[in-house]
């Protein structure tokens, strides 16, 4: 990346402070954003993941119960 900064031609300073300051801002604010997107998705991704797992994990349990009542009336 240092190699690419010594490439570039330099740029004339010709931008004043405030214009600088709410282009940063600007892009914070787009940062923001993805990164709230990005986490909303995460979240939601592992809320699913969970809910299909307990899904798994009762019907798991239902039919262990089924086993075991068919079990203990000696009828397998």
């Amino acid at each position: 990346m240092s190699l690419l900064a010594r490439e570039l031609e330099p740029i004339e300073h010709d931008t004043n402070k405030k214009d600088f300051q709410a282009s940063i801002e600007q892009i914070a604010d787009q940062v923001r954003l993805i990164d709230q997107k990005m986490t909303m998705t995460v979240e939601k991704e592992i809320w699913q993941g969970f809910e299909n797992n307990q899904k798994k994990v009762n019907k798991t349990k239902i039919l262990v119960k089924r086993v075991s009542s068919i079990s203990k009336n000696g009828t397998v």
